[in-house]
């Protein structure tokens, strides 16, 4: 259930993992990546202002498959990463997507385990 159903004309289709979509001229593929990366909210140096934004709040969807799909991510070798709530991102996006990975496998390792 999506709100979109209540102002289009037919109801939403969830995607596929995989999945093509034609838009005629280009296609766009579906890859399932539920919340990763989220939050990335600025237009040019992604990481870095990101991580200073979400550092203090721990602000990110991370959990034990984060680092597996950040992988299936980068191995599409995207040239732009369209944010979710930003201008999109243009340049190296698999060495993007594999740090944001290195930084959150670095500070996941410092954090204490519960009790």
């Amino acid at each position: 259930m999506v709100s979109v159903d209540a102002f289009a004309d037919r109801p939403a289709r969830a995607m596929a993992e995989g999945e093509l979509l034609s838009l005629g001229k280009h296609q766009l593929r579906w890859l399932d990546a539920p919340h990763v990366p989220h939050g990335w909210d600025t237009g040019w140096d992604i990481l870095g202002p990101s991580e200073a934004f979400r550092a203090p709040m721990d602000y990110y969807a991370h959990a034990p498959h984060t680092a597996a799909v950040l992988e299936k991510l980068a191995r599409e070798k995207p040239q732009v990463l369209a944010c979710m709530h930003g201008s999109a991102w243009r340049g190296d996006g698999a060495a993007l997507l594999r740090e944001l990975s290195k930084t959150l496998v670095n500070k996941a390792m410092a954090l204490p385990l519960a009790a």
